[in-house]
């Protein structure tokens, strides 16, 4: 389990995360979710004992990170390391296990490449490799200490769908394996799909915290009602020159419309990154 209670992380004077606590699971998904700056790369870096808190307390499995190396593999833009083009993912599993200091044989790092569904492309020089099969042979470094714990920072970064689609498959396949995941990300629809938990944070403070569905249900609103025509004087929400509102109780909405001239009307369920928006734009207001 990981927990930070009350955490505070100053940058000079600067404080950039303020007062936070929360607890992740074994064997979870957990997203943490906000705008850039919000903390969150501060976060994971406190996690794995890069830097230090301020105040508070972080435990990683009952360790403190800083001082006794947690069990923990992660991946940050700063992580990825240089790789030589003219190897195969074989041997460069082989060069990073000696660089860590891990004893790794061949038939393990088979495993792994099997894992990042690398393993037919093993023979092949990582110079040919796509974007999304660099994230592939990125995670299978991430997975040769076969630490318990991995944290990510923007796994879908760069990403094309299909690159965004592997990965989220990856991710599910390590929860399977018993791993618990902890990510940064700003793709809502992935985040929806593969985070059991997630926290949102703003300008390094938590907004809200819980399932999907747990934070869909806190929310006052339950629709978003997208329409084109004459309703100005409900208050509406302009978007791409379309009137947005979000209410709680739909049958009571629509009543209101009914002698308003209406060219078009959308509804559907709140989204996660409609709720996102929302909050984020509450707590910003």
């Amino acid at each position: 389990m990981i927990a930070f209670e009350d955490v505070h992380i100053s940058y000079g004077k600067n404080e950039v995360i303020k007062g936070i606590s929360f607890e992740i699971n074994e064997g979870e998904i957990f997203g943490i979710i906000g705008h850039n700056g919000a903390g969150k790369t501060t976060l994971l870096r406190a996690m794995v004992g890069i830097i230090a808190p301020d105040k508070g307390k972080v435990l990683v499995n009952d360790v403190n990170p800083l001082k006794e190396k947690p069990k923990v593999a992660m991946l940050f833009e700063t992580t990825k390391g240089q790789s030589f083009l003219r190897l195969t993912p074989v041997e460069d599993l082989e060069f990073y296990s000696a660089l860590y200091g891990v004893e790794v044989d061949k038939e393990r790092i088979h495993e792994i490449l099997k894992i990042v569904g690398l393993y037919s492309a093993k023979d092949k020089k990582l110079y040919t490799f796509s974007r999304g099969m660099w994230q592939r042979q990125f995670l299978a470094r991430v997975l040769l200490p076969d630490f318990p714990i991995i944290v990510l920072d923007e796994p879908w970064l760069g990403l094309d769908v299909s690159a965004q689609r592997e990965t989220v498959e990856l991710l599910k396949k390590l929860k399977k394996m018993g791993k618990t995941i902890v990510l940064t990300a700003h793709e809502m629809p992935l985040i929806e799909r593969v985070c059991d938990r997630i926290m949102l944070i703003n300008k390094g403070k938590k907004v809200i915290e819980g399932s999907v569905k747990e934070l869909l249900d806190r929310l006052e609103w339950k629709y978003e009602v997208s329409i084109v025509g004459d309703v100005e004087s409900l208050n509406p929400i302009k978007r791409d020159g379309k009137l947005i509102f979000y209410v709680k109780d739909l049958k009571e909405f629509l009543q209101k419309l009914n002698f308003s001239r209406i060219d078009e009307i959308d509804v559907k369920p709140i989204s996660l990154e409609e709720a996102y928006l929302k909050l984020l734009g509450d707590k910003n207001d």
